[in-house]
């Protein structure tokens, strides 16, 4: 993941005391920095729905809205909790992401589509159970099946207050709520 942040301009790996090291280089103060553009951050061994290449374009969808990046979790070790974290001058927001499920022998996509989405809506109401001052937001590939299972819980975005973020196979995003 960070690889492919370096590439599209995010990141900057130096080495120290022997070790490779990240360092964030989308800050974004005032208005004055600039951002690169907008485009999918995508492997040729991860598809464009992988969670880790929808992360990234969220992320640099975030930054070119003048968000500073606080934490993105590492989705090739599963690393538990906010997925992204950022701030602006209105304050915290935590994104939820999930990618598009490839499928198994034994588990169609769109089943195991189903309980990922249930997975990041958990997220959402947990977290706005939390802190009720924090923006909150749900990452998700633009496929038919997830914009079907959003249809179904709109109805309480404006009680639970979170936004989805959609992300198209070129790299667009769609915003569905208030960031």
């Amino acid at each position: 993941m960070c690889r492919q942040l370096a590439k599209a301009g995010l990141v900057e790996r130096r080495v120290v005391n022997g070790r490779t090291r990240n360092f964030w280089k989308g800050r974004f103060e005032g208005g004055g920095a600039s951002t690169p553009e907008q485009q999918p951050i995508s492997t040729e061994e991860e598809p464009w729905f992988w969670e880790g290449n929808v992360q990234g374009s969220i992320a640099q969808f975030l930054i070119k809205r003048g968000y500073s990046i606080i934490h993105i979790a590492d989705p090739r070790r599963r690393e538990k909790g906010k997925d992204i974290e950022a701030e602006n001058h209105v304050g915290l927001l935590w994104v939820t992401v999930k990618g598009y499920p490839k499928g198994t022998l034994k588990t169609h996509p769109s089943t195991q589509a189903a309980i990922w989405f249930k997975d990041a809506f958990f997220d959402v109401v947990s977290w706005r159970g939390e802190r009720k001052d924090v923006t909150l937001a749900v990452g998700l590939p633009d496929f038919p099946r997830y914009r079907r299972l959003a249809e179904k819980v709109l109805w309480l975005q404006p009680t639970i207050r979170f936004s989805f973020i959609w992300v198209s196979q070129s790299g667009q995003i769609t915003l569905e709520g208030d960031l």
